[in-house]
């Protein structure tokens, strides 16, 4: 068993089903896969917990995917980030100061659970098929699956370029040892994963608002384009996700983004999903957001760990609403009614129902939101025709719903495409997209490399460290260059 790699050891005859959030209904654990797709409520438990994979991780560490993973992987390496007083470890700090090494555990976890979900995916893909009856929810269930395996490699891709392009479930311990396939097989891969993700419903609502639509396959489409600067291909999906008769838009408060009264709403095409359940602990049990807590200064019993920038907060404008609603400095403490004032904080993952347990936050995370697509339809305009009308509507809706004016007129085509930048580090301060956004435009090195903590920076970092604990496991691995 000490040649398992550990992407494909979560699953090989049996399913390690995670029911820590509980979305509809609780995933079934321990049963033969052989035994357990009987039935269409089967299958359904088996694409949950896929869902489950992206907001919880059960295997001792508390940080999963989209509960502060990424933002301890890679956004704690931007220029948004530092690492808070409380923020100890050695892996997180060096992460924070770019002397990061492949040992790096953060990685490790960041590989291992993507490769987690994705074998979950492949299961669900290969086995719901043969269940007979029902086909439509079946069917269904398969589009689902795809799309979370394609946004899974996505962010594999990105993050390490060529990476193991497994599409079917481990059933034997031969041929563990995968070699990275191209990034470009690995996007053929994803967008062929997402065209059929696309004939998926236009909308869920109720209990199963949680899921993927139609819109997100298209909305994960339009990022793609973006990221490989296909520009007209970015502008069509955009018009299909625009008049496509979703009922998308922007909220005219910035702040019920992240209200819980508001989850789930026009402006959220998929979110990660938090229900607050009042069983959060830092041991990855408990459907709860436990950023709200990790950010928490310490005058409110908080971690102290995810701190901001001084650069991010130096570059917000003093109009802008945003800066209200994603930084606090003080608060009226529910542990002894007094107002306490601090340095600012990330506030956006603050639950005002969590009242003393800061471990029960339910605030969904946003992993696509309708606002990115009419930024990066700004973007894909200026990029295509330069700084014309529509590129300057689309950006002036943005702007507007922050409260400031519209952008200046006749910019050029560089200074417009700065101002998108610039839009977009406001936008989406602690959602992990900077990481994303400083590496596809290539300005990661430029940019960091304007901080003295941030200094480190080089080329190297474009891609991330293959884990070391990988590449000692799987022999046709190779590390990517300058981490050698």
């Amino acid at each position: 068993m000490k040649k398992i790699s550990i992407y494909l050891l979560i699953v090989l005859v049996s399913l390690g089903f995670s029911s820590c959030v509980k979305l509809t209904e609780d995933p079934r654990s321990n049963i033969s896969s052989g035994q357990f797709y009987n039935n269409p409520a089967d299958a359904n438990s088996a694409v949950v917990s896929i869902y489950n994979a992206l907001s919880h991780n059960t295997s001792g560490d508390h940080a999963s995917i989209y509960n502060r993973l990424f933002t301890l992987a890679i956004s704690m390496s931007t220029d948004d980030h530092i690492a808070g007083p409380r923020a100890t470890n050695p892996d997180v700090r060096s992460l924070a100061a770019l002397t990061q090494s492949a040992s790096n555990d953060r990685y490790s976890q960041l590989w291992k659970q993507h490769y987690d979900g994705i074998n979950r995916a492949n299961i669900a893909i290969d086995r719901i098929p043969e269940i007979q009856g029902d086909t439509a929810t079946t069917n269904r269930l398969v589009h689902e699956a795809r799309f979370l395996r394609a946004l899974l490699y996505f962010n594999l891709v990105r993050l390490w370029g060529d990476v193991p392009l497994v599409l079917h479930e481990t059933t034997s311990l031969a041929n563990l040892d995968v070699a990275r396939a191209p990034a470009a097989d690995v996007y053929t891969q994803i967008l062929s994963d997402l065209k059929d993700a696309e004939k998926l419903p236009v909308k869920f609502t109720g209990v199963n608002s949680f899921r993927v639509t139609s819109g997100a396959a298209k909305a994960l489409e339009l990022n793609i384009y973006v990221t490989r600067k296909q520009w007209a291909d970015a502008i069509s999906k955009y018009n299909e996700i625009k008049n496509g008769g979703f009922g998308y838009d922007l909220f005219s408060n910035y702040a019920d983004v992240f209200n819980t009264a508001t989850k789930n709403g026009k402006e959220h095409i998929f979110s990660v999903q938090y229900i607050a359940d009042g069983a959060g602990n830092l041991t990855g049990t408990g459907n709860t957001n436990i950023r709200e807590i990790i950010s928490a200064p310490i005058q409110l019993n908080g971690a102290d760990a995810d701190a901001p920038h001084p650069s991010l907060l130096a570059s917000f404008n003093s109009k802008d609403l945003r800066y209200g609603v994603t930084f606090y400095t003080s608060l009226v403490s529910p542990f002894d009614g007094a107002l306490k004032s601090f340095t600012p904080h990330f506030k956006k993952y603050f639950d005002p129902a969590s009242g003393k347990n800061l471990l029960n936050s339910g605030v969904n995370v946003p992993v696509l939101r309708y606002v990115e697509s009419v930024l990066f339809y700004a973007e894909a305009v200026n990029e295509s025709q330069g700084a014309v009308s529509e590129a300057y509507d689309a950006i002036n809706k943005v702007r507007t719903r922050a409260g400031l004016p519209n952008l200046t007129a006749g910019l050029s085509q560089d200074q417009f495409r700065d101002s998108v930048y610039v839009e977009r580090r406001h936008e989406f301060v602690y959602e992990d997209i900077r990481w994303f956004d400083l590496i596809r435009t290539k300005r990661l090195v430029s940019e960091l490399k304007k901080y003295a903590d941030k200094v480190n920076v080089s080329e190297k970092n474009y891609l991330l460290a293959i884990p070391q604990h990988e590449l000692s496991l799987n022999p046709k691995l190779t590390q990517n260059p300058g981490w050698e």
